[in-house]
């Protein structure tokens, strides 16, 4: 798979993240490990992130530090809204989750569609 295609996948799997956390809001009380949420480097795309597929090009490039910063932003916020949701702050979980963490999941998704975009003109 091309890194073009690895950003494809995982801009759907960060936005299926809407969902979870939500699920995790409803039930109070979420299974969700807090930690292994705000850990930027635990899902797929942090993996992919911080892995070798990437060339020393590619973590040096604008793109590459944009997202970094942003796809680490966007885990921290996800790891207070389980954090608000598990500790009986339903209100307070549902304004984050739909004010700061979803400006955040956009700003992220944009960073991503724009490295795209570089990666797919570089060939």
């Amino acid at each position: 798979m091309n890194k073009a295609a690895d950003i494809e996948k995982a801009i759907g799997s960060h936005a299926l993240w809407m969902s979870h956390l939500r699920q995790a809001i409803l039930e109070a009380h979420s299974t969700i490990d807090v930690e292994k949420v705000r850990a930027e480097d635990e899902c797929e795309f942090g993996k992919w992130l911080f892995g070798p597929r990437l060339s020393a090009e590619d973590r040096a490039s604008s793109y590459y530090g944009e997202v970094k910063h942003l796809h680490a932003e966007f885990h921290r916020l996800a790891a207070r809204v389980v954090e608000m949701a598990s500790s009986g702050r339903t209100r307070d979980a549902y304004d984050l989750l739909y004010g700061e963490y979803m400006t955040m999941s956009g700003q992220l998704a944009i960073a991503m569609r724009a490295w795209q975009d570089k990666l797919r003109a570089r060939g």
